[in-house]
């Protein structure tokens, strides 16, 4: 859990069998792209069609299994056959050629070039020693429809990138960190964000289901993620939007309309994380965040940071007092049955705003504006 609360570190092949092009039309994700299709059976190498094929090209993996450890540094479309089609950890690991090792598919790009317009969709990633789906200095990565089971940190994680879509995804048992992350994004929207139009919409991570992590949605140190629609059960944590420190902070999300159901799982203290358990929605610090109308139910723990919604400060930076969570908005939410309370505000600040929401208890009393 090391990167919880912390800042992150961070010969040609027979066409037959590995690699056929069809037309276009026939692309994965049917988008009416100009690109190739390469079709890799099982037994031959991802990572050879990668580097043969041109960006805006598809490769799409038959159903069986792969070896893992992909680096995709170009514009692709990755797609599988559903779950029949599995990445799990091979002899040779490519991302480790771009310092992400343990990884099952990396897109891996830098500050100055991040790789643009990124496809993984419909695949299974599962027994990494790191992460199934890992992306770092990326625009527009998509993560549709995966399978990331059973990784050593993350499930499917993007670091310091604009304009994520992680939408309809499993993240099950990666126990040691969250099933889906995003994180080191000052703005998730990108350059001109502010603006409006295409670049006003930032990363957004919906309709996913999220059980048996130590948490189900991770937001650290970023701005402009939106959380929604998503079903969230069997963590330590439902969702998290933290503040480690960093200069900047976290703020600006929105958690909305998730399903957040018996995150009970207890998960041992490992610095500078703290012990977790029980917790439905938590703010560690943060500002101007939304969590609203989501249904929050059964979380139950005896840990400081257990119940349905709770705010709590972010983490002290190395020198300086830690930043309290403020100016957020926690709103029209369903929150009941959860121990210790259903709602909980030690957020260190008086200016957050509690509106109808349906709970029975809160620490302080008073944060209920309807009785369950």
């Amino acid at each position: 859990m090391k990167q919880i609360f912390a800042a992150s570190a961070a010969t040609a092949v027979a066409l037959t069998g590995l690699a056929s092009t069809a037309p276009a039309s026939q692309a994965a994700d049917g988008g009416g792209t100009r690109g190739r299709v390469h079709v890799v059976r099982p037994g031959h190498s991802i990572q050879r069609a990668v580097d043969r094929a041109r960006p805006g090209d598809t490769i799409l993996l038959k159903a069986g299994h792969y070896a893992g450890g992909v680096l995709v540094r170009k514009r692709l479309t990755i797609r599988g056959e559903g779950n029949r089609t599995v990445l799990r950890p091979g002899h040779r690991d490519h991302c480790a050629r771009a310092k992400a090792p343990g990884m099952g598919i990396c897109v891996v790009g830098s500050p100055r070039h991040p790789v643009r317009g990124v496809t993984i969709r419909n695949l299974t990633v599962r027994g990494f020693e790191e992460t199934g789906v890992h992306g770092i200095y990326t625009d527009r990565l998509s993560v549709l429809a995966v399978l990331a089971k059973q990784n050593g940190e993350y499930g499917i994680a993007e670091y310091r990138s604009t304009r994520g879509r992680f939408q309809w995804n499993w993240t099950l048992d990666n126990s040691e960190d969250a099933g889906l992350y995003v994180g080191d994004t000052a703005d998730a929207r990108g350059p001109g964000g502010a603006r409006g139009g295409d670049h006003a919409r930032g990363t957004v991570v919906a309709e996913n289901h999220s059980f048996g992590n130590t948490l189900g949605v991770l937001v650290r140190h970023a701005h402009h993620v939106e959380v929604y629609g998503n079903e969230i059960a069997g963590n330590c944590v439902g969702v998290a939007l933290v503040d480690d420190g960093q200069p900047g902070g976290q703020g600006h999300n929105k958690v909305v309309k998730n399903k957040i159901f018996k995150n009970n799982r207890t998960c041992e203290e490992h610095d500078p994380v703290p012990a977790l358990g029980g917790t439905g929605v938590l703010l560690f610090g943060g500002e101007g965040n939304i969590v609203a109308k989501n249904i929050v139910k059964f979380n139950k723990g005896e840990l400081p940071y257990s119940g349905g919604i709770v705010l709590f400060p972010g983490v002290a930076p190395e020198s300086g007092h830690a930043r309290p969570a403020r100016h957020n908005l926690i709103a029209a939410n369903v929150a009941l049955r959860n121990e210790p309370y259903d709602i909980v505000d030690k957020s260190g600040s008086g200016t957050n705003r509690f509106r109808r929401n349906l709970c029975r208890t809160s620490d302080p009393d008073g944060l209920c504006s309807e009785h369950h």
